[in-house]
């Protein structure tokens, strides 16, 4: 549960085996390729200058970058054609391709053999499809004059008139309608459009044609396509004509497919060998475009986890003066991508963690803490056994179709059905079991000084994380005297403790209070003057970045802010029991409008309703400000979120 140590490695082979080892690193996956050209340009690929790597260090005058060299869109041409032949069906066989060579020639060969075959077939479906397409297009045109009885032969050898059909909008119809008498057209309304548009037919005189459309133009007519000159006959003899064709159309498809299909299925295998092999070679191709090359050897870098370090010397191992280095982050290697390694239980959360920034390589990393407090706040605020069931229900059908957030809402409806026990209530009812803790209406003070409680302790936990951050970065001045760090830590816990001594939670506050009061005032003092002090401990000159009287203004301003914020902090937990105390009396509004109906068969509807109407819209609700008060509240203290995160191979690499 934590920020996985990463290393850089930096692979030097001879061109010969370039293949096979891009081939490993593919197979091997967990690697994030980084850009070997930009590592040597920086000065942080670096070899140790010994007499057997000479023709390696010389290789670096000579160097041009793989993306000049290599090109896998022909590969990714003919997969993604094999891939659609088989309507998304077929998947990289990593199983398959780990077992031996592949034959690119053969798979090449097969993929063009296998597409020859299958142009015939293809492309007469794509003609009938075509025709399909017009044939439909005029039917609709000529549905419009059904009840017409003149041949169209008739209306399109017209001398003085020309005729033309078209859309308008409902708006545009009403206008039309209005200026029936100053338009010189004669027109007709002959039907409306799935769309709402009205269709209309204009006969307009051949002189006056141009005044008509620029009527129409105003309008946005949009003519109806589909009508064809070598159709001649009445429109119910053309709709005729056009069904039987499209029922002929039809059935030579449906021969066409089942031919097509018996001929995907005879060759799926040979299909799915070609697509492996395709494949592979263009994330080959794509590998090697992060690389370097000189005449002799390839230059790789990438990041991997410290604990694969040993497997990846054995990669090494198989090939013949092959030069492996490894270096981690403080020798120079450049910022690493952080890569989360949490549980089964905390895993999913790491999405809500990523929506506010991927933590820093070298910080803690907040998901087990996130999801924890997230799962326990959103139970406490929406406690109910019934309700919580159908969101754990949810999320699961939601996480098994792949939603990532439905495996959050999976454990958020688990910690609403524990709550739910604990506060006795099943679907809104609180007369159905005993409550294993309290009822929130009935101790309401409880519940808001338990919230209170609840969030102390969070902003103790999230102290600490800062501190421990900060320390990890070896920031004396705010990890130790900043107002998130060991001193704002303590300032906190002495003003709780003046607080409770004052109201009577401690004893002895006579003796206590003065010199938790001393405490205080010199804390905030180092507060105050954090930087020059922390600048006099680490030895660093000037003690001030700009003048000290613009400094202690600024900080005696985030002081004011720093205390505000104490304040503010703490009570913005009371939302927590001031939602569970919303989520039962909601219900109970509902309750008392049953009652008050008097109708069986109403009143259960009405109680239908209301637990339907909590879980959308009070979950929602809720969810969001248990996550405003992890944003906002704890994290404002503890976490930068400005890392980068880790992509490995298969996400940096997408054919399909």
């Amino acid at each position: 549960m934590a920020v996985e140590n990463l290393i850089m490695m930096d692979v030097v082979g001879k061109i010969k085996y370039v293949d096979k080892f891009a081939k490993d690193i593919f197979l091997f996956n967990d690697i994030q390729i980084v850009d070997a050209m930009h590592e040597i340009d920086s000065g942080r690929f670096i070899l140790p200058i010994r007499e057997e790597n000479m023709g390696e260090l010389l290789g670096f005058a000579q160097l041009m970058s793989g993306e000049t060299m290599m090109d896998e869109k022909n590969f990714v041409k003919t997969v993604n054609k094999l891939n659609e032949l088989y309507k998304g069906s077929l998947s990289l066989d990593m199983v398959t391709l780990a077992k031996g060579d592949t034959d690119l020639g053969r798979a090449l060969s097969k993929a063009k053999e296998f597409e020859n075959n299958l142009v015939l077939e293809y492309g007469e479906i794509k003609e009938i499809n075509d025709r399909l397409e017009a044939l439909e297009k005029s039917r609709t045109a000529y549905s419009y004059l059904d009840e017409l009885e003149a041949n169209m032969s008739e209306l399109d050898s017209l001398e003085n008139f020309s005729f033309s059909m078209g859309s308008v909008t409902k708006d545009n119809a009403a206008r039309l309608k209005s200026i029936y008498n100053s338009v010189t057209s004669i027109v007709f309304h002959v039907g409306n459009q799935e769309d709402n548009e009205e269709v209309f037919m204009i006969m307009s005189p051949k002189d006056l044609e141009i005044e008509s459309n620029r009527i129409l133009k105003a309008l946005n007519f949009k003519p109806i396509e589909g009508f064809n000159p070598e159709y001649t006959e009445t429109p119910k003899a053309i709709l005729e004509k056009i069904n039987h064709e499209i029922d002929m159309q039809k059935e030579m498809k449906s021969k066409l497919l089942v031919d097509l299909n018996a001929h995907l299925k005879e060759n799926r295998k040979e299909a799915t060998e070609s697509f492996n092999t395709l494949s592979l070679y263009g994330n080959l191709s794509i590998i090697k475009k992060y690389m370097a090359f000189s005449e002799e050897n390839f230059y790789f870098s990438g990041w991997i986890s410290k604990r694969d370090k040993q497997q990846m010397e054995a990669v090494a191992a198989k090939y013949p003066d092959l030069i492996i280095m490894f270096s981690d982050t403080n020798s120079g290697s450049g910022k690493p991508p952080t890569k989360l390694k949490n549980n089964w239980l905390f895993r999913p959360f790491e999405t809500l963690v990523k929506m506010y920034g991927v933590p820093s390589f070298n910080e803690l990393d907040p998901t087990p803490f996130l999801s924890i407090t997230y799962m326990f706040c959103f139970g406490f605020m929406f406690g109910d056994v019934g309700q919580g069931i159908i969101l754990a229900l949810a999320g699961l059908i939601l996480g098994m179709k792949g939603v990532e957030l439905g495996k959050v809402l999976l454990r958020l409806g688990m910690c609403s059905t524990f709550f739910g026990f604990m506060y006795g209530s099943i679907f809104g009812f609180e007369e159905l079991i005993h409550p294993l803790w309290l009822r929130p209406f009935h101790e309401i003070n409880t519940v808001l000084l338990a919230a209170v409680l609840i969030g102390i302790v969070m902003l103790f936990i999230a102290y600490i994380y800062s501190i421990i951050n900060k320390l990890k970065k070896k920031d004396i001045k705010e990890g130790v005297f900043g107002k998130n760090g060991i001193c704002g830590f303590a300032l906190y816990a002495s003003i709780l403790g003046i607080l409770g001594l004052n109201f009577g939670v401690f004893p002895y506050p006579e003796i206590l209070v003065p010199g938790l009061t001393i405490l205080a005032v010199l804390l905030v003092f180092l507060v105050l003057i954090r930087e020059p002090l922390a600048n006099y401990i680490t030895k660093r000159k000037p003690l001030y970045k700009e003048t000290a009287s613009e400094y202690y203004v600024e900080s005696g301003f985030e002081l004011f802010e720093m205390l505000l914020g104490m304040l503010s902090n703490t009570l913005s937990f009371i939302r927590i029991g001031a939602f569970a105390l919303t989520h039962v009396g909601l219900f109970m509004a509902f309750q008392t409008l049953a009652i008050l109906v008097q109708n069986g068969v109403i009143s259960f509807g009405i109680l239908i309703f209301a637990n339907i109407f909590i879980i959308a819209l009070e979950g929602l609700i809720v969810g969001i400000q248990a996550l405003r008060l992890q944003f906002y509240e704890l994290f404002s203290k503890y976490y930068s979120g400005d890392g980068i995160e880790f992509k490995p191979v298969d996400l940096e690499i997408n054919l399909n």
